[in-house]
């Protein structure tokens, strides 16, 4: 309940003061809806500052870094995300990609545990917190790569190998096949390219006169190189791969018999 109240509150608060940012919004252009932006992390610190009333503060001294951040990632840290325009390259998020920060959860983490260090007149160390997700995510990238590995290591030139359907069925017959555990397409690699994780495959079953889905772009992003963002495609492009035919794969679109 205690929580239930907090972010009620927050939320209270929120409504209140983001009448007083009027000026600065028109000014800034920070956004369409009228919400005010920050620059960078101090300014967030104070916009925070502006919308927690003393009881909410005095009841975030009580709990731990990790306690409030835990807490208030979910709630107010989405509408954070969603508001301050964390995942539209706001010029928030254009301040954090400055200083080598650039997953909106980072963003948000780090705004907390400074804000939480602020109260508890901790310093806030920012260059310490920027490294620690850093590491975090050169981790991660070096524990991928090494699945990746150990996984494409599984598949070899002449390995016959069975289709996941990752971008659907070509008819309701295929799928019907697929669920019923008669008929799975199948195909054996001819060529593979470690560099990339990739496999060419010849078809040598589709289970259907037309074949397999190969390729769909729908649900994609497409790099704009005018725009210089990623966009949905303009086109839906949908390609089909007949038995006795070949095409390039990434390997997680075909499993082994290992």
């Amino acid at each position: 309940m205690k929580t239930l109240v907090i972010i009620s509150s927050l939320f209270f608060c929120l409504s209140v003061h983001g009448q007083k940012n009027t000026t600065s919004v028109k000014k800034s252009k920070a956004s369409a809806d009228s919400i005010y932006i920050p620059i960078d992390l101090n300014d967030c610190l104070k916009q925070l500052d502006s919308m927690f009333v003393d009881s909410i503060k005095i009841n975030i001294k009580t709990l731990t870094e990790d306690e409030f951040s835990g807490k208030y990632h979910f709630g107010f840290g989405m509408w954070m995300r969603n508001n301050w325009g964390l995942w539209k390259g706001s010029r928030l998020s254009k301040y954090f990609n400055s200083i080598g920060v650039y997953h909106p959860d980072d963003m948000t983490g780090i705004i907390f545990d400074s804000y939480h260090r602020q109260l508890a007149g901790h310093e806030i160390k920012l260059n310490e917190q920027v490294k620690y997700y850093q590491e975090y995510w050169e981790k991660a990238k070096k524990d991928d790569l090494a699945r990746k590995n150990k996984e494409f290591a599984n598949y070899n030139i002449s390995d016959t190998v069975i289709f996941t359907y990752k971008n659907g069925f070509v008819s309701n017959a295929q799928e019907k096949k697929y669920d019923n555990n008669e008929c799975n397409a199948k195909g054996i690699i001819t060529d593979k390219q470690d560099s990339t994780f990739f496999i060419k495959v010849r078809l040598l079953n589709g289970c259907d006169k037309k074949g397999i889905i190969s390729y769909d772009n729908k649900g994609s992003l497409i790099f704009n190189k005018t725009t210089k963002k990623l966009e949905k495609p303009k086109k839906r492009v949908i390609e089909y791969l007949k038995p006795g035919q070949e095409s390039w794969f990434t390997y997680t679109d075909w499993e082994t018999n290992d």
